[in-house]
């Protein structure tokens, strides 16, 4: 295919048919039969989806089974006070954030396949160790260690995904990955239980079996991720010459969206810090964070010292609430892309969890604190991933874009840092205040930001209707009059 020029593809029944257009050329002069684009985008999502999403799974059961282990003889075994613990679930994130940005850039010059599985089997290794950890500055070692390499994989995999599907497409699929963290609780809240009664297996403590056990898994999955992606995203090996011509056409229906230059550009890069859509993303991202890693790292504990459960029914009793908190964000991630919005969406389920939390700082009862657990679910994963994807929708192209996603996630993760010093105490009264707080803070700035790309959409339509002057010299990717913002 003459990549030089443009074209008119007609993907339908099996046939191409070509026609050169002009330099005018827009998203409407490319078409592709539904049906058949349909079936490239199934085969997308049976081939990627549930390898990303496996791997995706393994990273957020590696880095948040210190809660599960700390509630399961960790703290005995190890002398833990309760400030180390915290220290333990900070020092993670020092590393982790450094390795975000970095990852963004990496992805289009390293191959995914080559550079996405050694950080799967680095970090399995590390996990693999921490069974064997013996002290606390040990168990700090490990953490920061698992955090250099965990940091860049979800950044990474995220910018796969907007460079693989269109940004109508791609909540559903982050939504996946999401659910699989949420499934993630629930099976190392099961699997810690399990092990929980394991007593010197082999000489080893339960909880040193927790680590051991889902580091050996994550080592064989990271097999399958190196035979699994491609070398090489603009060719994707595994499509047949049909689907590779239907594949084509769909870069050109976003060159908008991806950028007509595939080569690195700091002018791109220094279009995302100018933006207000990127401090808007990350500060929203900072909120959410607090929430999911607050609640996800601290649930069993909250559960066991707060509501005051022993610890394999803190273990077993976590499960359904992450099991409801994949299904809400499945359904969220579904609404969102059926009806093109991202941000009221989340707005709405923050209502949801900010009640939740209020009924756990204000009421007595340890039913009804539970029952709170279930509300907050609403806040955990929605809102965390649909603003994921309302930044990737909204900012073009593709440099620019992975620069703000790279921003969005190295500063919204900061909060993994700050969520160890803030629940510090049970019954985390102080953590769970913040926490609330955050989803106050988020909601008012997906409010604000509502409002303002409603603003700038109408401004772009008035200039198209000649009722309003154009006084920007340039307008490429997002900024582009007929680009429309998605609220």
């Amino acid at each position: 295919m003459d990549t030089k020029n443009t074209y008119e593809l007609t993907i339908k029944d099996g046939q191409e048919i070509s026609a050169e257009l002009g330099e005018q050329a827009t998203i409407t002069d490319y078409y592709i039969d539904p049906e058949e684009e349909n079936k490239l985008v199934r085969k997308l999502d049976r081939r990627l989806l549930p390898m990303l999403a496996f791997m995706y799974f393994l990273s957020s059961l590696d880095r948040s089974n210190i809660g599960n282990a700390y509630t399961s003889g960790m703290k005995e075994d190890l002398a833990l006070t309760s400030r180390q613990y915290s220290n333990a679930v900070s020092v993670f994130y020092s590393t982790y954030l450094a390795a975000e940005l970095p990852a963004v850039w990496l992805l289009k010059i390293a191959k995914p396949r080559y550079y996405m599985s050694g950080l799967v089997f680095a970090w399995s290794m590390i996990t693999l160790f921490s069974g064997f950890v013996q002290s606390h500055k040990s168990l700090l070692a490990t953490r920061v260690l698992l955090g250099a390499f965990e940091g860049g994989f979800f950044p990474a995999m995220t910018l796969l995904i907007t460079m693989t599907y269109k940004p109508e497409e791609q909540a559903k699929r982050i939504a996946f990955f999401f659910g699989s963290s949420a499934l993630s609780g629930a099976f190392g809240g099961l699997i810690a239980t399990g092990l929980a009664s394991v007593k010197n297996a082999g000489g080893l403590e339960g909880w040193r079996w927790l680590y051991i056990i889902e580091g050996l898994i994550s080592v064989g999955a990271s097999v399958w991720l190196f035979f699994g992606l491609p070398d090489n995203l603009e060719h994707l090996t595994f499509l047949n010459e049909k689907e590779q011509a239907v594949m084509a056409l769909r870069s050109k229906q976003r060159i908008q969206y991806m950028g007509a230059n595939p080569a690195f550009s700091w002018s791109q890069v220094l279009l995302a810090f100018k933006d207000l859509k990127t401090y808007f993303a990350f500060t929203i991202q900072f909120c959410q964070d607090i929430i999911l890693y607050g609640f996800s790292t601290f649930l069993t504990a909250i559960l066991k010292l707060g509501l005051g459960f022993g610890s394999r029914k803190a273990q077993y009793m976590s499960v359904p609430v992450y099991i409801l908190a994949a299904i809400v964000f499945m359904i969220s991630a579904y609404l969102s892309d059926r009806f093109k919005v991202r941000g009221p969406i989340f707005f709405a389920y923050n209502l949801l969890g900010a009640a939740g939390y209020i009924i756990l700082l204000s009421v007595k009862n340890d039913a009804v604190k539970y029952f709170a657990c279930y509300l907050i679910t609403f806040s955990l994963y929605t809102g965390t991933g649909l603003n994921i994807t309302w930044l990737t929708n909204n900012v073009a192209p593709h440099y620019k874009r992975a620069t703000a996603l790279g921003l969005n996630q190295t500063l919204g993760n900061l909060s993994g840092a700050i969520v160890g010093q803030v629940y510090t105490k049970s019954p985390y009264t102080f953590g769970n205040s913040f926490s609330l707080g955050c989803i106050v803070l988020s909601n008012i700035l997906t409010l604000l930001q509502v409002m303002w790309l409603t603003k700038l959409n109408r401004e772009k339509a008035a200039i198209l209707a000649g009722t309003k002057e154009d006084k920007k010299k340039e307008r490429i990717g997002d900024e582009a009059l007929d680009f429309k913002y998605c609220l």
